[in-house]
């Protein structure tokens, strides 16, 4: 019976932390984003493009804003719009997005795989992509704010 108990409560624990976007294990691709918001127009998100061969796992991971390094790639959201469209960066550099808003959002590749937290208004949140290719990016609060990352 401690054993069934254990195994539940363990099970639970790995749930909820892949329901809170952790950075240290992402969500497999195809896994429902956080906030469960599906896409506009009723279609399934896109996939990101990378070479072929490319694995999904650890496309890319949150930055604490404490850790944001500079220089780094700007983007902001404001009024319900991410910009620049499509952002764009290398491997490995740190994509940084402002919130000029006056609601908190989020900027979440839309696969799942990895996003920020919740972006606080005038706070900042920030990803580092690790591998090249096309990300579609949503965010998972306002699931009609959508964009692009392409890193080369």
């Amino acid at each position: 019976m401690r054993r069934q108990i254990l195994a539940t409560f363990l099970v639970s624990i790995a749930l909820a932390t892949a329901a809170c976007g952790s950075t240290a294990s992402p969500s497999p691709a195809g896994a429902a984003s956080q906030g469960g918001a599906a896409s506009q127009g009723g279609t399934a998100s896109q996939a990101p493009s990378e070479a072929p061969g490319a694995s999904t796992a650890a496309i890319c991971e949150e930055v604490a804003e404490a850790d944001i390094p500079t220089p780094s790639v700007a983007a902001t959201i404001k009024d319900f719009t991410f910009a620049p469209e499509p952002v764009k960066a290398k491997v490995d550099e740190v994509i940084v997005w402002a919130n000029n808003d006056s609601t908190a959002h989020t900027a979440s590749v839309s696969d799942g795989s990895c996003g920020t937290q919740n972006i606080a208004a005038g706070a900042e949140g920030a990803l580092v992509f690790h591998k090249a290719g096309t990300y579609p990016y949503q965010c998972n609060i306002h699931s009609s704010m959508k964009g692009t990352i392409e890193v080369q």
